[in-house]
């Protein structure tokens, strides 16, 4: 039996917006993981897959000048296909790599608010250099998005089941999935940190995915920078996750 893991940050643990406010989705207590027992494998291709944030304190404004955004790379991830059909996959972000973009032509205070994401007051990086979210179903849905996504989301110690709508596509050898812009509580997963005075952070933390995978390559690690390798037609079959 395979478990099936979709691994992302929910980061930047300060709230997010988006250009306009998100519904927060709900999280419940865990659920059992699916198995994809005969599957095939999709390996993430970090280099143009982005996991995007944006956060704001509660007076700001909630538009794309407003507030902070940034993104956070991905380390590693694998997604399982069955009769062209997503249904399970592993993606794992480095938060290390978590970078604020609004702030690039301010360095110190660019610095400042990334040192303070890092930090034990919000994401942990050190004492929590990942996070994960395990599928445990996907549904066909009507509308603007055609699958509905349902898992564990796995942030610090708490572990949540959530689901967020996306577009999931598969043609030839690489599968996209691309998300709609979902907010999680922040409070959900034990992040509490609030400011002692001015301005509150708000608790939502919207987040979107943008997630690009092959069929047939192989991660890998050159000096601590994930990438990925086309395996060969011959043996792409053969391999073993």
């Amino acid at each position: 039996m395979k478990k099936v893991i979709l691994a992302f940050s929910a980061v930047g643990l300060i709230a997010f917006t988006a250009c306009e406010k998100r519904e927060t989705v709900v999280a419940s207590d865990a659920q059992t993981v699916a198995t994809t027992e005969g599957a095939e494998s999709y390996t993430v291709d970090s280099d143009v897959s982005t996991i995007n944030w944006r956060g704001y304190k509660i007076n700001e404004n909630q538009n794309e000048e407003g507030g902070h955004n940034g993104f956070v790379k991905l380390q590693s991830g694998t997604a399982q296909v069955s009769n062209g059909v997503l249904v399970g996959g592993t993606f794992t972000t480095d938060n290390t790599t978590i970078e604020s973009v609004d702030l690039n032509d301010a360095p110190d205070k660019k610095a400042k608010l990334d040192g303070h994401l890092h930090s034990d007051d919000f994401f942990a990086v050190e004492q929590f250099p990942t996070s994960t979210f395990t599928i445990t179903n996907v549904e066909a849905t009507d509308g603007d998005y055609n699958s509905n996504i349902t898992g564990n989301l796995k942030m610090r110690e708490a572990e949540k089941s959530i689901s967020f709508r996306a577009n999931v596509n598969v043609t030839g050898d690489q599968l996209t999935i691309k998300s709609e812009e979902f907010a999680i509580n922040r409070k959900d997963f034990g992040v509490d940190f609030q400011v002692a005075q001015g301005a509150l952070i708000a608790d939502q933390m919207p987040i979107k995915l943008d997630v690009v995978a092959n069929r047939g390559a192989v991660a890998t690690h050159d000096h601590g920078v994930h990438t990925t390798e086309e395996v060969p037609a011959e043996t792409a079959d053969v391999i073993v996750d």
